[in-house]
């Protein structure tokens, strides 16, 4: 290479960026220099140029004997777009009132397309999705609280356009917390031998108790394969909201255990284990239907570990629903299901010691609170209420 030389052309004028010349070889040997990686800083306000429509210029040229000896040079000419303007966000949906372990909703208007924007709640990202109103440049974002995010969790909305400038806007938020059930569940031998032959993990042959260590690695080792299993899973969503209205629960179903409650895990009357039981268990009787909570899309049946055999559907946006323990399908990958439509039948699956059903909801990757998409004054007040309130103006 004998020279590379850049440069920006805007309203006419040249800003040079960069004339670099590189050593010569022998009289035959051409440049020393083949390659070079450049890494430019630009002072726009030192250059004086202002945001619109330039053209970047680059020109390239070596020490090879064409044209008189001048070499071979190259140039070439790229349209570029300045912008230094950070994008405005404005929010649209009124005060939130979100619960630990609960959902949320944030409507907003963005004063330009950016590609990636959405809310982060205590470090979760959940993205924006636009198309839902008449104006494309307004987004609604789903987002959630874990279980152990209360008051204080920070919550804001970022948007990033493609310049990479950014913007952060807070919004009026208030967070209840919430105090969940503490549980303690003795594992007997009859549920080990019943169990541990289902689950294909090796424990270490010199083990003086294979079945309670090979449990231990089932509750935790196995339960965090599935966790991310399932966020794999739930990374693709409908870009519009398939459900509508109030979910529904499992019909005639007694409820076991909640969202949120802490297990300690107990065996011949010694501590084990800990976890959090992020979903609701509802036992009917043996082999009873299952219905799908809401309208949606289901995007996975199969045998998921600890939570046996497993339906996942999407619901839009971010919202999914999951059906464990089953044991049957009714339904397969791909079917759009109503609300109500049998998705499967109960079962004990799985980590399960009895028939019954573990229901689970998910906005992205964060298990929320069930209850609250049972309860049709929640959605109404949190959800419905303020997407109609955007598209009205009230």
């Amino acid at each position: 290479m004998r020279n590379i030389f850049i440069a920006i052309i805007k309203d006419g004028k040249e800003s040079v960026l960069l004339d670099k010349q590189y050593p010569s070889g022998n009289f035959f040997g051409g440049g020393k220099v083949t390659r070079d990686d450049i890494n430019l800083t630009i002072d726009l306000q030192k250059l004086g140029l202002a945001d619109g429509k330039a053209v970047l210029k680059m020109t390239a040229s070596d020490y090879s004997w064409q044209g008189w000896w001048n070499g071979n040079v190259t140039t070439v000419e790229k349209e570029i777009v300045i912008d230094t303007k950070r994008p405005e966000v404005s929010v649209l949906s009124g005060i939130q009132n979100v619960n630990q372990g609960g959902s949320g909703i944030v409507i907003y208007s963005l004063s330009e397309p950016c590609e990636k924007n959405g809310v982060y709640a205590g470090g979760n990202y959940f993205p924006g999705y636009n198309g839902y109103f008449s104006d494309k440049n307004i987004y609604i974002s789903l987002f959630a609280l874990e279980y152990n995010k209360g008051p204080g969790t920070e919550v804001f909305i970022e948007a990033v356009d493609d310049a990479g400038n950014s913007t952060k806007r807070g919004f009026n938020i208030f967070i209840k917390a919430n105090a969940f059930k503490k549980d303690s569940i003795n594992i007997s031998d009859t549920f080990l031998n019943s169990k541990m032959p289902e689950f294909n993990l090796e424990v270490p042959q010199d083990s003086k108790a294979p079945l309670t260590d090979k449990f231990l690695k089932v509750n935790r080792d196995l339960r965090v394969e599935n966790y991310k299993k399932i966020t794999e899973i739930v990374k693709n969503t409908e870009k519009t909201i398939l459900w509508e209205g109030v979910f529904v629960s499992f019909p005639n179903a007694k409820k076991m255990a909640g969202f949120a409650d802490h297990r300690d895990y107990h065996y011949q009357g010694k501590y084990i284990d800990s976890q959090v039981h992020l979903g609701v268990d509802l036992a009917s009787v043996a082999n009873a239907p299952v219905p799908a909570a809401n309208r949606g899309k289901v995007v996975f049946t199969g045998d998921l570990g600890i939570y046996g055999k497993t339906v996942l559907m999407d619901h839009g946006l971010g919202l999914f629903s999951v059906y464990s323990h089953l044991n049957s399908f009714d339904v397969k990958e791909g079917d759009m299901v109503e609300k109500g439509g049998i998705v499967g039948r109960s079962g004990s699956t799985g980590l399960a010691a009895g028939d019954h059903l573990h229901f689970s909801i998910l906005v992205n990757n964060i298990f929320v609170n069930p209850l609250e998409w049972w309860d049709a004054s929640w959605i109404a007040n949190n959800v419905t209420g303020k997407i109609q309130a955007v598209r009205t103006g009230h």
